[in-house]
Formats: structure tokens, sequence, C-alpha cells
């Protein structure tokens, strides 16, 4: 392992060396929280004070890898690449296309080059924690082999699942995609320092879309609101957060030499107001590291994170040295977390 110091002053050790060569997203169309309530009866400024969404984006005419193969594209024209230097390809996301065949087969297909390439893609669905998931493989994977170059996507679209009766959920949610090419690190002086996910599967049934599935299958269940369209507890997911978020972060960090307020930039899941209030109530941390996205794309599933992480690199945000937490709660019910060391 190479050890580093990040801007604290910490040291701290490399267990995955790898570095983010760039990051791409793509949005559909904008829908302000306002059209959201006039359209379907809500009162003026509800979503903003409930949901803490001000406006998202929602699809019209794309599909999940339309808008995963035009955050790639994004991400591959930073690095100045193409998809034929691309070793590995990752769709990380929960939305799919079509049952069959895997959700990576029809963005690599729509990728720019895509069907010359003959790249290995696959899927990776750990929910809203999935591109954390793909990131620590992916950084995994570029060890001791001759793999260069691995291109993670998350697109979801969740616009299509809401229950309009369902005013948390329907105020809550947004569309996007976003992309990360993932290499190695030149000289070991990036990379993943830490990565953990735990699963406490008694918050299996607190956020559920049920219908579709070999449980409920179509032909002999069709079509309904209530089956068919996302659902989630609430109050339990916060008590799930509350019970267990704290002892995973202070785990998290009994191994490290720099606590959670010594990271440079954190980067949570955009999962809902009180879910991003909850870091408050956990640690104090420098509202200024903390990026938020959640009141302009509201709750993007897996693509939060990526999403989040890609404004920050466009802000100047994530510099060279500097330490970034990735971490946020996950349908299962799952915690999940990576500290990310970047630089060349």
């Amino acid at each position: 392992m190479t050890k580093i110091r990040n801007s604290e002053e910490s040291s701290v050790n490399i267990e995955l060396p790898c570095r983010i060569i760039s990051m791409g997203k793509y949005l559909p169309n904008k829908v302000l929280s306002s059209s959201i309530e006039a359209e379907h009866g809500l009162p003026e400024g509800w979503a903003l004070k409930f949901s803490g969404v001000e406006a998202r984006h929602q699809v019209t005419h794309e599909n999940v890898a339309f808008m995963g193969a035009k955050a790639a594209e994004s991400a591959l024209e930073k690095a100045n690449l193409s998809i034929d230097d691309i070793d590995v390809v990752i769709s990380a996301n929960t939305s799919y296309d079509q049952a069959l065949p895997n959700q990576s087969s029809l963005l690599l297909h729509l990728i720019q080059g895509g069907d010359s390439s003959r790249c290995s893609a696959f899927d990776i669905n750990a929910t809203c924690l999935s591109f954390v998931a793909a990131f620590n493989l992916a950084a995994e994977m570029l060890q001791h082999s001759n793999r260069k170059h691995i291109l993670i996507v998350s697109s979801e679209v969740s616009s299509k699942n809401l229950d309009p009766s369902d005013w948390e959920t329907l105020t809550l949610f947004g569309d996007g995609a976003a992309a990360a090419v993932i290499g190695k690190s030149l000289h070991h002086t990036s990379g993943i320092v830490k990565y953990k996910h735990d699963t406490f599967s008694e918050g299996h049934d607190k956020a559920k879309l049920l219908g579709g599935g070999i449980s409920y299958p179509l032909n002999d269940y069709p079509w309904d609101v209530k089956l068919h369209s996302f659902k989630m507890d609430g109050k339990e997911l916060l008590r799930l957060s509350l019970q267990y978020v704290p002892p995973f972060m202070t785990e998290f960090f009994s191994t490290l030499s720099l606590n959670w307020s010594d990271v440079d930039v954190v980067i949570p899941h955009q999962a809902s107001k009180t879910g991003l209030n909850l870091l408050k109530k956990i640690v104090k941390l420098d509202p200024d590291k903390v990026e938020r996205t959640l009141e302009r794309y509201g709750n993007c599933i897996a693509a939060s994170i990526p999403l989040t992480f890609n404004d920050a690199f466009e802000k100047g945000k994530v510099l060279e040295g500097q330490t970034c937490f990735l971490c946020g709660t996950s349908a299962g019910f799952a915690v999940g977390a990576l500290l990310y060391k970047h630089g060349s």
C-alpha cells in the first residue's frame, strides 16, 4: 500500500490505487416543483418544504440506456478516449429498459462505436449505492491486470414508477445519468482508501417496487398503481438510519488516521431533505464540505452520488491531493461508504 497525505496532513493508506480520469452527466427536461404541485393539486411550496426539491429532471423521449450513453460519451470526450479504449463497462443502477438482455448491453449499443467494441459489459444493482459498489469493484479489477480503463455509468428513470397520490415520492424523485472513467493511478498517489457496505435486511420491505418480477408477474397481476409504483416508509427508513448509520461511520473511521470531519469533500446520497439533515445529527460537518444537489435534481437513485460528484468536479471543489467521502443508504436496507483520495 502507498502512504500519502490528504490536505488535512493526516496520513492515509491507499488500499486500491486508481484514479477518476473524468466524469460526465446527462439530464433530461427540467421540471419545477411548482408545475407538479399545480398539476396534482398540491399546496404551493409543499415539495420544497417537505421533500427539499425545487426542481428535477424528467424524461420525455429518453430511456435509461439513452441517458447513460450520453453521460458516457461526455466522460469519454473529457478523457480524450473512445469506447475502444475501455476494457470494462459497468451499468450501475436500479432502473432498466427491459428484463433481457442486461442493461449494460443496451447501454453499450447506444454509445458511439459501441457495436464494434469488444469490451466486457455487465450490471451492478445495489440500488442507491450502485455507483459506490461499482467504483470499488472497478478499482479491484484494475489491480494486477492488463485492464487500463473502466467506464461506470449510473442512469435512472424514476418518473415512470411514481404514484400521483403519494406526495412524498411524487415530489422527491428525478431522472438523470452520470458516468465516470476510472483508470490506473500513474504514481500510486490516488485511489480508494477504504470501502464498506453493510446490509440490514430487516429493512428489506421499507422501500420497494413489488410488481413486474417473478413474485408478481404481469400475466397474473395486471398493472395497478399501488403494486407497480415505488413505495417507501419514510419513518421506518429514518429509524433504521438513526440506528445503523452512526455505528457504521464510527467503525468506518476507527481504522483510519482521520475523522469524518477531516475529509475534504463529502458526497452523500441525495436521499431526502430529512436524510441530508441527518448528517448534522451524526457529526458536525462544515457545510461547505457537504455537496447538495437535492434541491435541483431531486433523488436520482443510484445516479445521485455520481451526479453530485460530477458537479463537485465541475465547480473545482475536487483538487489533487484531496479526500472525497461517498456515503449513503439504500433500499435493502443498506449503509455504504467509500473514501477516495484524488490524484494522478
